[in-house]
């Protein structure tokens, strides 16, 4: 009972065993790589929409004999697709290594040793290791089990707990599964789907620990058939992209509507089909902005990936997004404010036991597991051990005879051993919240005011304190309830986990930033005070709930003591989820940390579930949206700062994109209009193409947060895309370029259509340079915003300024683009009329982040010196 492996009683297979059934029967996934939904991804990048009008373009050249021009629309295609598959190509790369940072795993015995391994590399005949919390990973036969609670509800329907022991033939086949290796075949008891001695794939271990031997894997689970249905479902966009959809489609439904427009203007005024058709399609490619889906997943992707390297996983995409908007992080005080390293510092005998310590200490030890998986049951013992008790020794002469695992009402738990001395004596010992604890003991009046008096006086210090009782008797009966009555107060344990040094900076950095932290626990609300007094919170009556007072609590004032409280303690895991839903019905966007089985429901009712990933149970990472890897407070404030980076990167990207944009449509819809000649023919885009996307993609992308992001209010998920008053700006910009380019290539024309064309694209290309310069200042002065500290933003911007001499002086590039050669007197006007065209946005002051959200409710308090 005491080794729930089963490592030395069964036979577990080596490590060159399942690796060769690994390469035989396959991956342990649930769905195999859909190859026609890769093929589909591939086919959706090839239907870019600039790709699709070269295309056009070219077969038109092609039908009317212009072979030379032909030839160039269809070479044009090769960088088009280039920089849109190295673009694809770097944001999956990015979510691949991020998807096998946080991908399941499981613990196994192979070679006779625990080792754990992806759950993926499961194999028939493996040995599994099961403890609370666990996904159990594949379907298998129970071999050992102490107190083995699982949760099948999401395969059966049945919202019980399903016991589980040990199977009387662990050789037994499974029918469903088929025989796995090792598993013998024909026996005359098969195991049916709900056995209690089976465990199926996806179910979760809600208590105690075991041992199971995998006899399906992959396809051949149960879980699989609905793992395809699941699969075959489409993901709904996130809000964001519903909002870039907004924006793009009008805009492209607009360039369509003009192209055709366009084509029917030129038809009339006697142009030939080919001009016609080509300056219609010059013009939907020069409208349509298929640029801002394509950003978008990249800076969500690369962000996400910069963010794995800090050690923050991040296993929904969309939770990128929402960083910026978080106004409310509700945190668990234990291992995220605090270390999480318990020393139990005090113990303090009460009740009928009066000074007896040797009775309070044994008591504790036998009410701990054996094989203490908790720290705070680990403490307990080396504390005994330092006071001259043996554990070893102690549960020798107690041995288990009932496990009644934690009760997260009573908040405690029991076992009943019996003495190895005879059968005839037993005793029961039970440890927990002294309010549990209190409820099975009936202590006369001035010992439970005793007891509560010194809870208190210990909390104060921002101690955890456990009571701990028990009582003898020659034998229970197997019944929690007629076992845990008439219990005997036998004294307190008083436990230190000291605050992290960092939280309270941390705590400060997200106060000023308009965002509340709230403390969720299920501890004693006077400890968890201490603790948030010390980590700088404000504290006061008002600000502390417990679970009690919100069961009392008449719903229509429930909402609004939950969003003045800062302390919520003594809760149950459906309070927390109550407490997340009441949040958000208020309009808050909740981030919501957890460890434990307990926390995954509130996590999921959260806008951002966060997972600790040292100690958190895989049911936890499972519901999480990000994972911190280090289990720190300051992480996750750095989070939340990487999010608005991210968010205001994107932002920055999106008005470059759209000051770009108005030259290019302009120019576009402006010289068929006048009777000029064209300025822009479909090559021409592709080179404009070249350089917005790099632009737009990576050099934005790259750039560090500024001093504001977590000096400004949270943005409201309903705040636009960009703000109009920026779109004014940058738009602004853009149509000051059109009216240089304009002109320059109107004075121009006289000289030849080479000469105008040459001179109009090298203001243009300047001045998209200067956009550059001028969205990264944004809220900034040009000066403080200064040159791109990434180097790759630096190699972009100058192969974007070297493309120009490059085009014209390259014969081949400048005769398939019509350019010409320019003097130096043209080269210095173009560069000094595409620096002024944009550079008047340096005299303006820069645009002030507006309070887009509610202010912080209380100026940040100082943390106790």
């Amino acid at each position: 009972m005491n080794d729930p492996s089963g490592a030395e009683e069964f036979p577990s297979l080596s490590a060159t065993e399942a690796t060769a059934r690994r390469l035989e029967r396959g991956d342990n996934v649930l769905v195999p790589i859909n190859r026609a939904s890769t093929l589909r991804e591939l086919l959706s990048m090839l239907a870019d929409p600039m790709a699709l009008m070269l295309v056009a373009v070219a077969v038109v050249d092609f039908a009317l004999g212009e072979t030379r021009d032909g030839v160039i629309m269809t070479i044009a295609l090769i960088p088009v697709l280039g920089v849109d598959a190295l673009l694809e190509f770097r944001s999956r790369k990015a979510l691949a290594a991020l998807a096998g940072a946080v991908a399941p795993r499981a613990r196994v015995v192979r070679d006779g040793a625990v080792t754990e391994v992806p759950a993926s590399a499961l194999v028939d005949g493996d040995l599994v290791i099961l403890e609370e919390g666990d996904v159990v990973a594949a379907d298998g036969a129970v071999l050992r089990a102490a107190n083995l609670s699982i949760d099948e509800a999401m395969l059966t329907g049945e919202s019980l707990p399903q016991e589980k022991h040990a199977a009387p033939d662990p050789g037994v086949a499974i029918p469903w599964a088929g025989a796995g290796a090792g598993i013998r075949e024909g026996s005359p008891r098969p195991i049916v789907a709900s056995s209690a001695t089976t465990v199926i794939a996806g179910t979760i271990v809600l208590a105690g620990s075991g041992s199971a031997r995998i006899v399906a894997t992959g396809a051949r689970t149960r879980l699989a058939g609905i793992a395809r249905l699941v699969d075959a479902t489409v993901d709904s966009p996130t809000p964001l992209q519903r909002r870039i959809t907004r924006l793009i489609r009008p805009l492209a439904i607009g360039a369509a509507g003009v192209a055709i427009a366009a084509f029917a203007l030129s038809i009339a005024r006697g142009t030939g089909l080919r001009l016609a058709f080509v300056t219609a399609v010059s013009l939907a490619m020069a409208a349509i902005p298929e640029e801002f889906p394509l950003v978008f997943t990249l800076f969500l992707s690369l962000g996400a990936w910069r963010l794995g390297k800090r050690g923050i996983l991040v296993r929904r995409l969309a939770a990128v997004e929402t960083l910026g908007s978080t106004t409310v992080l509700c945190v668990d005080k234990t291992g995220t404010l605090t270390l999480g390293k318990f020393s139990l510092d005090e113990h303090h005998a009460l009740g009928a036991a009066g000074d007896d310590d040797l009775a309070l200490l044994e008591a504790a030890v036998l009410a701990c597991e054996d094989k203490p998986p908790d720290p705070l049951e680990a403490a307990i013992v080396a504390h005994a051990a330092e006071h001259g008790i043996d554990a070893a020794a102690l549960r020798a002469r107690w041995t288990m005879a009932s496990d009644y695992g934690f009760d997260a009402v009573g908040k405690h738990m029991s076992h009943v051993r019996s003495s190895a001395a005879g059968p005839s004596e037993s005793r029961i010992d039970a440890k927990g919240a002294l309010e549990g604890i209190l409820e099975h003991c009936a202590p006369d009046p001035a010992a439970r005011a005793a007891a509560l008096s010194m809870e208190a006086e210990l909390a104060a210090r921002g101690m955890r304190v456990l009571g701990v009782a028990g009582r003898h008797a020659p034998g229970f009966s197997g019944d929690r309830t007629k076992d845990e009555r008439e219990l005997v107060l036998l004294g307190l344990l008083a436990f230190r986990d000291p605050l992290r040094p960092e939280v309270p900076d941390a705590i400060a950095d997200a106060r000023k930033a308009g965002i509340e932290v709230k403390i969720l626990t299920g501890d004693n609300p006077i400890t968890a005070s201490a603790i948030a007094a010390a980590a700088g919170l404000p504290i006061g009556a008002d600000r502390i709930l417990t679970g009690a007072d919100l069961d009392e609590t008449p719903p229509d004032l429930l909402a609004e003591r939950i969003r003045g409280a800062t302390v919520l303690a003594r809760l149950r895991p459906e309070q927390k989820h109550a407490i997340v839903a009441s949040l958000r019905a208020s309009g808050e966007v909740v981030a919501m940390t957890g460890d434990g089985i307990n926390d995954a429901p509130a996590m999921r009712e959260a806008d951002i579930g966060i997972s600790m990933g040292r100690r958190a149970t895989q049911v936890a990472r499972a519901a999480a949206d990000l994972v911190l890897l280090d289990d720190s407070f300051v992480a996750l404030v750095s989070t939340v700062r990487e999010g608005r980076s991210i968010y205001a990167n994107l932002q920055r990207a999106f008005l470059y994109l759209i000051g770009f944009h108005v030259p290019i449509v302009l120019l576009a819809i402006v010289m068929p209009l006048v009777g000029l000649p064209l300025l822009l023919l479909p090559v021409h885009l592709v080179w404009l193409e070249l350089i917005v996307h790099p632009v737009s993609a990576l050099v934005f992308e790259s750039e560090p947060p500024g001093p504001a992001a977590l000096r400004v209010p949270p943005r409201p998920p309903s705040a636009p895309l960009v703000e109009r008053h920026d779109v004014v700006r940058s738009a602004a910009a853009g149509l000051v370029l059109t009216t240089s380019v304009f002109l320059a290539w109107w004075w121009a024309l006289p000289e030849s259509v080479a000469a105008a064309r040459t001179l109009a694209f090298a203001i243009l290309i300047v001045g998209s340079v200067m956009l550059v310069f001028s969205e990264r200042a944004h809220d900034r002065s040009w000066t403080a915003a200064g040159i791109p500290t990434s180097m790759r933003a630096r190699i972009v911007l100058l192969l974007v300024i070297g493309s120009v001499p490059a085009m014209v002086y390259i014969s081949p590039l400048a005769n398939a683009l019509g350019l010409a050669p320019m003097s130096l007197a043209r080269w210095a006007l173009a560069i000094a009329v595409g620096v002024a065209s944009v550079g008047w946005r340096a005299l303006l002051p820069p645009a002030r982040p507006r309070s887009l959200a509610r202010t912080p409710r209380d100026t940040p308090a100082e943390a106790p010196g």
